[in-house]
């Protein structure tokens, strides 16, 4: 850890500039939805396979085949959490997921079962194919570098596949990376936050976390004592991103027009955050 004092204000909250922003020493962030625009690669290899998986979805149209994408990326039973619980596979929550949306669409007979090579083997290879950092990602992390404050990613999955996802968008010079196994809790329990904070040997209260889960990352990281910044990209699609997919949260409908309006990050008192609609806010704090 760094020998600056704890970063807390005698009230015990973060410390503060004169403009109100928090004082920071460093950042953690999580990975999918937040850097890695999953979603959009998961829609993708989602709506590839399904017509592989049954040719005749094509006669539903393409509204159908759309929402039933959203649903499987958005995870909305909440397969995914029940992986990160242990209580399935990887592979059985994928596939619990495809069955869902195949069950949903209305595919017959055999057709309703998801094929495990189609669904865990080559899904995988078309959603790697289509992993993409969003557009303002690469050019704020180097300015944050560039400001000298580390950088690190804490999320929820394992720590050897999202090292590789990094390495795999261009975020391999990212030396700390905490995955759902690394320290043996995943968000939102304080355990992964603080490791991130030791790597990057940044005080919690003086380090930035942003994510686009309430659960896991706001309120984690709040417990935890890092500085919770909610990412909310679009007040349409603000599905709690966790990993692989996961179950949604309520909706914000000011967070799309909070996106438009401003370029800094704005303070949520009631939910004891700061919300950004992309990146680029952060470079307000730079």
């Amino acid at each position: 850890m760094t020998d600056r004092h704890d970063g807390r204000s005698q009230s015990g909250a973060p410390e503060a500039d004169a403009s109100g922003a928090p004082a920071w020493d460093g950042v953690l962030f999580d990975l999918d939805d937040t850097l890695l625009d999953l979603k959009t690669a998961q829609r993708a290899a989602f709506t590839a396979t399904v017509c592989r998986q049954w040719p005749g979805v094509d006669a539903l149209g393409e509204g159908p085949l759309r929402a039933a994408a959203v649903d499987f990326a958005a995870d909305v039973r909440g397969h995914y959490q029940r992986y990160i619980a242990g209580e399935l596979t990887f592979a059985e929550q994928r596939l619990a997921r495809a069955a869902d949306a195949l069950q949903g669409l209305g595919a017959p007979g055999a057709a309703a079962v998801p094929d495990a090579q189609l669904w865990v083997t080559e899904y995988e290879h078309l959603v790697r194919s289509h992993w993409r950092l969003f557009p303002e990602v690469a050019a704020v992390l180097e300015q944050v570098r560039a400001s000298g404050r580390p950088v690190g990613i804490v999320t929820n999955n394992v720590e050897e596949y999202q090292r590789g996802k990094s390495a795999a968008i261009g975020l391999g010079w990212i030396d700390v990376v905490v995955g759902s196994d690394t320290v043996g809790a995943p968000k939102p329990d304080a355990a992964p936050f603080l490791a991130g904070c030791a790597g990057l040997r940044t005080e919690p209260a003086r380090t930035l976390f942003v994510g686009d889960s309430l659960k896991h990352d706001v309120a984690g990281a709040s417990g935890a004592g890092l500085v919770p910044v909610w990412s909310v990209r679009d007040a349409a699609d603000t599905a709690d991103g966790s990993g692989e997919g996961a179950g949604t949260e309520p909706v914000d409908p000011s967070g799309h027009e909070i996106r438009r309006a401003t370029a800094a990050p704005v303070r949520e008192p009631e939910r004891g955050c700061w919300r950004i609609g992309s990146l680029e806010a952060l470079r307000a704090w730079l």
